[in-house]
């Protein structure tokens, strides 16, 4: 009856020992990290790409056909503006100025021979006129000779008329053969010169081969020209602040300016949305940039006013059930007061890298979980946490 007694008793032991200490024992602190809720200067910001171009680019092409005599510049020199950059072979339009200038010359010698036929027929109208009042001769006669003097003088307008078309041609002659020297049109550097001696230049714009002579930059004065989604384009005006981030330096940002946004959007065949482009001022610029390089830019938007905010890793996300049942998805935080976790359902506003507009819900100075994200996954009402360190974090942001 006794060993009964004592093997009852230790498997008493085994069953109440464990409840006990469940429920004896109080539950384990979490460590998180911690911070409170402030106001906070919310940079927002819009998200782009683009190019680097610079601000005054020329592609020289040739305004008349011929070949390529003589190449003045090559690739990096300086140029002024006039300054000859590159021959054609000019004989077939010498040829043309001459041939211009004979026709003129004969132009000009018609005129002085329907002079002389008016200045003949004008002296024989005289006679004639002075017959017809003597009664020499009938009116007929008279008429006639009125008549040639008419004729006369119609030639000599029809001679004038032809000195000013063979002028006309000429001028246009010696054009042609002024533009197969080209110049500069503007005070820069030559960035390309696709063009060889002994090459036919084309004057064409359809990008065939010999349509593009070389290419004249102002390399001092760089920009970047973004496409911005017509969903954002709204937020989007001039003067507002940007970073720009070539792809050649990911991590040294240019500080930037909007300059001017496109009124139209720009076509891309193919796109299913429109964009609109947006041109940027580059300021201090610490490195070397080149056009045609790719980069990201971020436009900031917002006024920068203080606003009630928390870190935004610290906004978490959950569906419940909604209206028809329909779930909806729910944004809240996990408010620590008096160490205990308690969820704060809340309504966002702007939202920057760093920072999320907090605008219903949580009151400044609330402190509030932020971390480890795995941590805040697991945490529940009423669990208890506490700081991870000595001292609260502070979110990061500007203070009014």
């Amino acid at each position: 009856m006794k060993k009964k007694l004592i093997g009852a008793a230790v498997v008493a032991a085994f069953l109440i020992v464990p409840v006990a200490i469940k429920f004896g024992t109080k539950p384990p602190r979490r460590e998180a990290e911690l911070a409170t809720v402030q106001k906070l200067a919310i940079h927002p910001a819009i998200l782009a790409t683009g190019n680097l171009v610079f601000r005054q680019e020329v592609q020289l092409s040739a305004e008349v056909i011929g070949k390529v005599a003589a190449v003045l510049v090559r690739e990096g020199d300086k140029v002024t503006r006039g300054q000859i950059l590159l021959r054609l072979d000019p004989t077939v339009y010498q040829a043309e100025v001459a041939q211009q200038e004979a026709n003129r010359r004969n132009a000009a010698i018609a005129i002085e021979r329907a002079q002389i036929n008016l200045a003949n027929q004008q002296r024989n109208l005289d006679r004639t006129g002075q017959l017809y009042k003597a009664k020499y001769i009938d009116i007929s006669k008279y008429d006639d000779a009125v008549h040639q003097v008419d004729l006369a003088k119609v030639e000599l307008r029809a001679s004038r008329e032809s000195l000013e078309q063979a002028s006309a041609l000429l001028s246009q002659s010696r054009e042609h053969l002024a533009k197969t020297e080209v110049r500069a049109p503007i005070d820069g550097t030559v960035t390309a010169v696709p063009i060889k001696i002994g090459e036919t230049a084309v004057a064409s714009a359809t990008g065939i081969a010999g349509s593009s002579l070389m290419t004249i930059a102002d390399v001092g004065s760089i920009m970047a020209e973004v496409n911005v989604d017509e969903a954002d384009i709204a937020r989007v005006a001039a003067g507002q602040q940007a970073k720009v981030y070539p792809a050649a330096f990911p991590d040294q940002p240019v500080a930037g300016r909007v300059e001017s946004v496109a009124m139209a959007p720009r076509v891309i065949p193919g796109a299913q949305g429109r964009s609109y482009v947006v041109k940027l001022r580059l300021d201090d610029l610490q490195v070397a940039l080149r056009s045609g390089m790719t980069c990201r830019v971020e436009i900031v938007v917002g006024n920068g006013a203080a606003r009630p905010a928390v870190p935004i890793q610290a906004v978490m996300n959950e569906e419940v059930p909604g209206a028809k049942d329909r779930m909806k998805n729910v944004s809240y935080v996990l408010v620590v007061q008096d160490g205990k976790v308690n969820k704060a359902p809340v309504e966002l506003g702007l939202s920057d890298d760093a920072n999320q507009e907090v605008t219903k819900g949580l009151a400044i100075g609330q402190t509030i979980a932020v971390g480890p994200a795995r941590l805040l996954r697991e945490l529940h009402e009423g669990d208890l946490v506490t700081a991870k360190k000595a001292e609260l974090k502070v979110a990061a942001g500007t203070h009014p």
